[in-house]
């Protein structure tokens, strides 16, 4: 993506926003794998046996990786007092099943990790106690208006309170790692117009770019030259959130993986919603690129693998996805084209989205056959 802000002006948005700008070194000493063979969704149950037949099932698929989403709407399924907990397992949590800390008891013991997908802008509680962080629209309505409800990472405040939830899951489970999803702003909208670049325009965002550049990014067209300086704004705040995130996990004593979810075209989704993945890849503020790799055709994967590649460096695990999803792959010879093309194109590694249509599809023999190809090409 072009940077279209001159290092001087960077540097004013910076102290502007108080954004953190510690700088970061590389882990040492810590033997990096290319990861196997991940699977999205599924996982979280109220019994335990549920969770040892899910378990037994992945280990035997080849599974080595699980991605249980943990959020949704802000509502979460890790035990913390800063955020609300998911009503169908609290019964579970108050008698001392907690579901998640068993998941991760017996996917350990079959040797899988557990490294969660979380939603990072969706938030109730934070917003309940602090309403005037929610993001607003192009129009100045809350997004709880005309979308979802949403955090604005703009507010340093409202950035420290979203980490501060994330770590109770870092310092309260043993987890392997954390995949950002929604890490951005909202990207769609219930009124009948565009939602692109229509989040994000918020108080210190505006007066940033009232004092800075002296205008009112809500008055200048989307992609104009001048909305474009205003979106490297949203773009810097949103990294801010990754850079801050990053700065608490390594300072919190304990090592995990931290990873970056990213639609195929990142410089459109960088002026949709304020997400560019390739920047947290290249400032060393995530471990793993997780490629959404949905829609495109087989033939057509391998050079939208190898552009991302390009765009994210060779410092990041880049791991890009089957789609079983919305029946985007449905067969079990298609899920092994997928997973040849995309390690054509460069990927390290490979995960599966989602589990509810892996097994809907009875795809299970292709996922073992995707598993053993990463097992050969790894060797």
């Amino acid at each position: 993506m072009t940077r279209t802000l001159s290092n001087y002006c960077l540097a004013a948005l910076v102290l502007a926003l108080s954004l953190s700008a510690t700088a970061q070194s590389q882990e040492t000493g810590v033997q990096v794998d290319k990861p196997g063979l991940g699977l999205y969704g599924g996982g979280v149950y109220v019994s335990e046996q549920q969770t040892i037949d899910y378990i037994a099932k992945c280990k035997a698929a080849g599974i080595r990786v699980l991605h249980p989403s943990l959020s949704a709407g802000g509502t979460v399924l890790w035990n913390t007092d800063k955020e609300q907990y998911y009503a169908d397992f609290q019964d579970s949590l108050k008698n001392g099943h907690d579901p998640l800390a068993v998941l991760i008891k017996h996917a350990h013991a079959a040797g899988i990790k557990v490294y969660p997908s979380v939603a990072v802008s969706p938030t109730n509680q934070l917003l309940n106690e602090n309403p005037q962080w929610e993001t607003r629209d192009r129009e100045g309505e809350l997004s709880s208006v005309t979308t979802a409800r949403a955090v604005s990472l703009a507010y340093p405040q409202a950035r420290a309170g979203k980490i501060a939830v994330l770590m109770d899951l870092v310092n309260g489970y043993d987890v392997d790692g954390v995949m950002l999803d929604y890490c951005r702003y909202p990207e769609t909208t219930k009124q009948k117009k565009t939602a692109y670049g229509f989040y994000g325009y918020d108080a210190p965002l505006i007066d940033a770019c009232q004092s800075i550049y002296g205008f009112d990014p809500r008055e200048v067209p989307i992609d104009s030259p001048r909305w474009m300086i205003f979106n490297q704004m949203r773009v810097d705040t949103v990294t801010a959130f990754v850079r801050e995130f990053r700065e608490a996990t390594r300072s919190s004593g304990r090592y995990i993986r931290v990873g970056g979810f990213s639609d195929t075209d990142a410089n459109r989704e960088a002026r949709v919603c304020g997400r560019y993945v390739p920047d947290w890849a290249r400032q060393d503020l995530i471990d793993d690129y997780y490629l959404a790799t949905y829609t495109q055709s087989i033939d057509e994967m391998p050079d939208v693998v190898r552009q991302t590649r390009e765009l994210a460096g060779d410092d990041v695990m880049l791991i890009s996805a089957l789609s079983p999803f919305n029946r985007f792959l449905t067969t079990d010879e298609e899920l092994v084209a997928a997973s040849k093309a995309q390690l054509q194109g460069g990927a390290d590694s490979l995960w599966i989205y989602r589990y509810d249509y892996l097994d809907e599809l009875k795809l299970w023999g292709g996922t073992q056959s995707v598993a053993e190809l990463l097992s050969s090409a790894s060797d």
